[in-house]
C-alpha cells in the first residue's frame, strides 16, 4: 500500500531537519508514537497505540535509518512492528523529503507500507484519511516545537529585581499584592500533550470519513429508483404494443 502525505512548517529547512533528525525528541509530535530505546545511532525500537472504538491495539518494533542526507535534506526509514496482543503486523519503508519555500519548510513523506490484521481490515481509503489526520496533528506539534518558546518568557530586567540598588522596604509597600498560588498545572505545550497522550484514536477519525461516505449513499438510491421507474414504464409501453 503507498501512503503519500506532506506537511508544511514556518520554520527554516535546517531548523526543521535538525529537529526531525533528533528521533527521541520528535517522537511526542506523532500521536501514539514513543521512543522506547535507542539502539544506535540509526536504529530504536519504537512503540505505536491505536485505539479503534473499544479495541486499543499496541505495536512494537524497530525503525531504522538506512539513508541520511543533510545536504539535501533527505532521509529513507525503514519500520518493523507486531502487534503485542495480537497477530497484526506493519513493516514497511518511507522516504522524507523536506524542500524551502518562502520563509517555511515543506515535507513530502512516501511510504510503501504492508499491514496486516485488524489495521489491514480498515480499507485503504480510512488508511490514507487517518494517515493525513495524523499528519496534520504532527505538523502542528513539530511547529510548536521549533517555534521555541514564547517571548514573555524572558527573564526580569535587572532594575526591576528588588534590591538591586533600591529600598526593599520601599519596593515592598509599593509593590501591589501578590497573587495567590493555585495549584493548577499550567497548560503544556502541544509537543507535551502529544507524548502523554499515547493512544490515537483511529476510530474517531475514520467515523467522520465513513458519515461522509454514507451521506451520498439517499442520492444513489434516488437515481436507482428513478432509473427503475423509467425501465418499468418502459417495459410497459412495450408489452402493450
Amino acid at each position: 500500500m503507498d501512503i503519500n502525505s506532506t506537511f508544511s512548517v514556518a520554520a527554516p529547512i535546517d531548523e526543521v531537519w535538525k529537529t526531525l533528525m533528533d528521533f527521541e525528541r520528535v517522537a511526542g509530535c506523532v500521536p501514539g508514537a514513543q521512543v522506547l530505546n535507542k539502539l544506535s545511532d540509526d536504529a530504536y525500537q519504537v512503540g505505536m497505540k491505536v485505539k479503534l472504538g473499544p479495541v486499543t491495539m499496541q505495536y512494537r518494533g524497530q525503525m531504522t535509518v538506512l539513508e541520511r542526507d543533510g545536504d539535501a535534506h533527505r532521509a529513507v526509514f525503514e519500520g518493523r512492528a507486531q502487534e503485542t496482543r495480537g497477530q497484526g503486523t506493519a513493516q514497511g519503508t518511507a522516504t522524507l523529503t523536506l524542500v524551502e519555500a518562502e520563509g517555511r519548510t515543506l515535507g513530502t513523506v512516501s511510504a510503501d507500507v504492508g499491514l496486516s490484521g485488524k489495521v489491514a481490515a480498515m480499507g485503504r481509503s480510512i488508511i490514507g484519511s487517518v494517515t493525513d489526520q495524523m499528519m496534520s496533528l504532527f505538523a502542528e506539534n513539530l511547529q510548536a516545537m521549533v517555534a521555541g518558546p514564547a517571548p514573555d518568557q524572558a527573564e526580569p530586567a535587572a532594575g526591576q529585581v528588588a534590591g538591586a540598588g533600591t529600598d526593599t522596604t520601599e519596593s515592598a509597600a509599593a509593590a501591589p499584592p501578590a497573587p495567590p498560588i493555585t495549584t493548577t498545572p499550567a497548560p503544556r505545550p502541544p509537543q507535551a500533550a502529544a507524548a502523554a497522550e499515547t493512544s490515537l484514536n483511529a476510530f474517531e477519525l475514520a467515523k467522520g470519513i465513513v458519515l461522509d461516505q454514507l451521506s451520498s449513499l439517499p442520492k444513489l438510491l434516488c437515481v436507482i429508483a428513478a432509473v427503475a421507474f423509467v425501465a418499468y414504464r418502459l417495459g410497459r409501453r412495450a408489452g402493450g404494443r
